[in-house]
């Protein structure tokens, strides 16, 4: 059986993560595509987000919960491993980013 999403066709896909891998052949090179379900991460983030504690005392504060491939791809791993905490809070606080985050407020 093929599975298609338009031109794509399905290579792989794990049933226990759900990750799925797309083919397409772009009539020079084969190009792959990698989706991975993100849904339940950010409504688990939207009500952990929505029952967090406004203040921020204490010395440690659950932030955000980012997928890995985001972490990566978005250069926020690099950029922690490195020490580069502008671009972390840069990342972090940016609006594009909010379905990550699990606390409100600014870093």
């Amino acid at each position: 059986m093929i599975v298609r999403d338009g031109a794509w066709t399905l290579y792989h896909h794990d049933a226990m993560t759900g990750r799925s891998t797309w083919h397409l052949f772009d009539g020079e090179k084969d190009v792959f595509r990698v989706d991975y379900p993100v849904d339940n991460l950010i409504s688990e983030n939207q009500d952990v987000r929505n029952s967090a504690e406004k203040a921020w005392r204490g010395d440690w504060h659950r932030v955000a919960s980012i997928p890995l491939n985001i972490a990566h791809d978005s250069g926020l791993v690099q950029a922690h491993s490195e020490g580069d905490d502008r671009y972390v809070k840069r990342f972090l606080n940016s609006s594009d980013n909010r379905a990550w985050r699990t606390k409100e407020g600014h870093l």
